[in-house]
């Protein structure tokens, strides 16, 4: 298929058909989990199915298709959240509306949910190094499985992302086990 699509042949338009068929709807709900907006979401998957039609020549089938496309998703998520202002609230406005209408809990729950995911960030950011929080956010936040965040990160160590993992839920438990001890002594 690689071959064919390298090619240019006529089949890439169809296939281009299909990948996008098949995958959008995941493409879309990865880009929203980074952007937590909807209209954000959509056009930072535009831009992906635009990558992936300009890198079809590119992919050589070494992976499943789903696989690169979620490399070409990542990479445009990662640029999309260089390019925002780290004083950007972790929670905008279009997320905040769709949180359900309770006039008397609302306003909380948007600032304790603004707060949870910028305390969350803050202590990833503090304790894990680069390549641990990767691992960390793509297992748990993305559903990634280990073996396919190996190749997706490239990495050579035996165990590959699972020495990742173990790395940081240890480095994570050990922050929590700290706080615990910080609260107890200023109650």
């Amino acid at each position: 298929m690689s071959n064919h699509l390298a090619a240019g042949g006529g089949g890439a338009s169809i296939w281009l058909q299909e990948l996008f068929r098949r995958h959008y709807t995941r493409v879309v709900t990865w880009c929203l989990r980074v952007t937590g907006n909807r209209e954000e979401a959509l056009d930072l998957a535009q831009g992906v199915f635009v990558k992936a039609q300009r890198h079809l020549g590119a992919f050589r089938g070494d992976s499943k298709v789903s696989t690169w496309l979620y490399s070409i998703t990542r990479s445009e998520c990662l640029n999309y959240l260089k390019s925002r202002s780290p004083l950007d609230g972790a929670l905008d406005d279009g997320v905040a509306e769709a949180l359900p209408d309770d006039p008397e809990s609302r306003p909380e729950r948007v600032f304790e949910l603004r707060s949870s995911v910028q305390a969350a960030r803050a202590l990833l950011d503090r304790e894990l190094t680069d390549t641990e929080k990767n691992v960390f956010t793509l297992h748990y936040g993305d559903d990634v499985p280990l073996q396919t965040i190996t190749r997706l990160l490239g990495l050579k160590n035996p165990s590959g992302a699972k020495a990742y993992l173990v790395s940081a839920r240890r480095k994570l438990a050990s922050a929590l086990q700290r706080w615990r001890a910080c609260e107890k002594l200023s109650a």
